[in-house]
């Protein structure tokens, strides 16, 4: 019985302690949004849905389409959504509805220092 417990308690401990599989660094990113004709859109709330096993991002755009975010390097999916901004509900309107939603197909990479530009429609 004793014995039982000693294998027991061993267990409990082993489980309790880390995969062992270090978390990478957050990276700072910089970006814009833009629709397909090169203009800037903004006060939209743009989320990065991760492909890789990261954690989602959930990014406030300025008026000016600018951005700033600090993530995991990797893959995304990407969408866009209201934002608490005064006129994000009627510049929502002016996306196509498609970018309402994650697409797996569209997808872009974030790195380190990178300038990331993100196209909708």
């Amino acid at each position: 019985m004793r014995n039982a417990l000693l294998v027991l308690s061993l267990l409990v401990c082993v489980g309790c302690g880390s995969s062992g599989t270090p978390q990478p660094a957050p990276v700072t990113v910089n970006g814009k949004l833009e629709m397909s004709d090169g203009k800037p859109i903004g006060n939209l709330l743009l989320t990065l849905h991760p492909l890789e096993g990261q954690h989602p991002a959930y990014i406030p755009v300025g008026e000016d389409g600018t951005f700033k975010v600090e993530t995991i390097s990797g893959k995304y999916s990407y969408f866009v959504g209201k934002s608490p901004a005064k006129n994000s509900e009627a510049t929502l309107k002016k996306v196509n509805a498609k970018f309402y939603e994650a697409d797996l197909t569209r997808s872009i990479v974030v790195s380190a220092g990178q300038d990331l530009k993100v196209v909708i429609e």
